[in-house]
């Protein structure tokens, strides 16, 4: 068939476009698989926490933020009490206002800190760039499912707001986004002030090499931020700085049964063994390579300057294990960071490290899970903190309508569970860390004066500690009339005891 006479001119071929592939039916239904799967993980998830909630006892730290929201105003808790807690005021303003707004009472606090955590582990599951396998993991570690998941603490937003800032820190068009994220981490605990503040540097220095591809606007919304996140360091400066009553800081904070100083290099032990693999060789080899992989893909900061401050934080001025989580979180954020992309491509090496990695991870979660499942276990064996039974004992024979004498910062624990000052020689129902303390000292002098009823004392060692006791009390006209045991576990160790034992004066 002869061609048109327009068909024998040169003509440029126009280049088809490739319609987009849409998933077929196989595709569609594996990712919907795993999306319920998902969803799946994070219902027993939450299960496991609701049931392990059922059976911890509230302890003095959980405590004190509940009472300190509870009885002072907003403007007396941030610019008076907190200098003496040594920590912002975020968590103690949403317990403020679940009390003031919603009436919430002291049993709420669980279920607030285990909302929190939720939210973060949720985040984790649905927006994490790790394998699902390695995100399903994660959920069950010991942090994660226990420690910051149980315990009513600030840390319960610690994964969500870190998790967060892991997300908006690929974002350079948006820095807003990240600045409200870190300004909020700032606010939560000192751990969050140098997890936002390395994080914070990070992606500045990445955006610095980046400016040239910045318009006017969005320079002067980094600027802005800039200014934000330095004015929230001044203002936490100013309501954080210890004045010279603070006890902590004039040596005076020598509480009964604290006579325990580690070394420095026994601190470094306890951080590295504590966040990580639980001993100390396979948690350093941990940090350091994922150091080296974070190095290879160009995102070091991210990783190494949170840890490396919070490293210096717990050998230079505290280390206790309840606080080791918060360098696994900022491990795991930093890691977050600098995974690849989905799309992102990789050399054979480049592949190999990643896969590397992905099996160093999937050790340090095994390990962490174990550490959960003894907990987790503990919890519905043991009393975690005896001041709940310390606390129904003295509802039930009318102590609380007598006079009382208690001692030391875990009271507290106790006065959580009325709405007054119970205790005639505290000031308030916390425990004020401010100079002169109250309720510290065991004063025979103020007993013999004002005879109270009821003595209650917190024992750290029953074994060593209960026979001297009884002793020096006896000989005044008290007897123990209530013991309430309680373990403080960290873990598959025991870090501590919290026992609970009211005297009653013999008539």
């Amino acid at each position: 068939m002869p061609l048109p006479s327009s068909a024998t001119d040169e003509v440029t071929p126009t280049p088809i476009q490739d319609a987009p592939v849409q998933p077929g039916p196989r595709v569609r239904l594996e990712s919907r698989w795993w999306r319920n799967a998902d969803f799946a993980v994070l219902g027993i998830w939450i299960s496991v926490v609701g049931f392990t909630l059922r059976y911890h006892e509230k302890w003095g730290d959980e405590a004190q933020a509940w009472l300190l929201a509870r009885d002072l105003s907003l403007g007396t808790l941030w610019f008076k009490e907190l200098r003496y807690e040594g920590s912002p005021g975020l968590w103690h303003t949403i317990l403020w206002f679940a009390q003031r707004v919603f009436h919430a009472p002291y049993s709420s606090i669980g279920v607030i800190g285990m909302a929190f955590a939720t939210a973060g582990v949720a985040l984790m599951l649905f927006k994490a760039p790790f394998p699902q396998p390695l995100r399903w993991m994660l959920a069950f570690s010991y942090f994660m499912v226990y420690q910051y998941a149980v315990i009513a603490r600030p840390y319960t937003l610690l994964p969500l707001l870190c998790f967060a800032a892991a997300i908006f820190f690929k974002d350079q068009k948006h820095p807003e986004r990240l600045t409200l994220v870190l300004v909020l981490l700032s606010l939560l605990t000192i751990h969050g002030i140098i997890i936002a503040g390395g994080i914070g540097l990070a992606y500045l220095l990445d955006a610095i090499r980046k400016r040239e591809t910045f318009n006017a606007r969005l320079r002067q919304r980094y600027a802005l931020c800039i200014g934000i996140m330095a004015v929230t360091f001044l203002f936490l400066f100013i309501i954080l700085r210890p004045t010279p009553d603070v006890a902590e800081f004039a040596g005076r904070n020598d509480r009964l049964g604290q006579h325990w100083h580690p070394s420095k290099s026994a601190k470094l032990v306890s951080i590295l063994s504590g966040a990580f693999m639980d001993y100390t060789l396979p948690s350093a080899v941990f940090l350091l390579l994922s150091a080296a992989w974070c190095r290879m893909r160009r995102a070091l900061l991210p990783l190494a300057v949170p840890c490396a401050l919070l490293i210096v934080l717990y050998v230079f001025i505290h280390g206790l294990s309840h606080h080791h989580g918060t360098l696994f979180v900022a491990a795991i954020t930093g890691l977050w960071i600098a995974w690849p992309g989905k799309d992102e491509p990789q050399t054979r090496d480049q592949q190999r490290a990643t896969k590397a990695m992905m099996a160093l991870l999937a050790c340090l979660f095994a390990v962490n899970i174990w550490d959960a499942a003894v907990s987790i276990r503990y919890e519905f064996l043991y009393p975690y903190c005896g001041a709940d039974d310390a606390a129904k004992y003295l509802k039930t024979v009318g102590a609380d309508k007598q006079q009382i004498f208690g001692y030391d910062y875990g009271m507290n624990a106790v006065q959580a569970h009325f709405d007054r000052n119970i205790l005639a020689n505290w000031l308030s129902t916390y425990y004020h860390e401010g100079l002169p303390l109250r309720g510290d000292t065991l004063d025979f002098g103020e007993i013999e004066a004002q005879h109270p009823e009821y003595l209650l004392f917190v024992v750290g060692n029953p074994e060593r500690d209960l026979g001297p006791l009884n002793s020096l009390l006896n000989q005044s006209g008290y007897v123990l009339t209530h013991f309430s045991d309680g373990y403080l576990f960290f873990k598959r160790a025991l870090m501590d005891r919290q026992v609970y034992v009211i005297y009653r004066r013999v008539h």
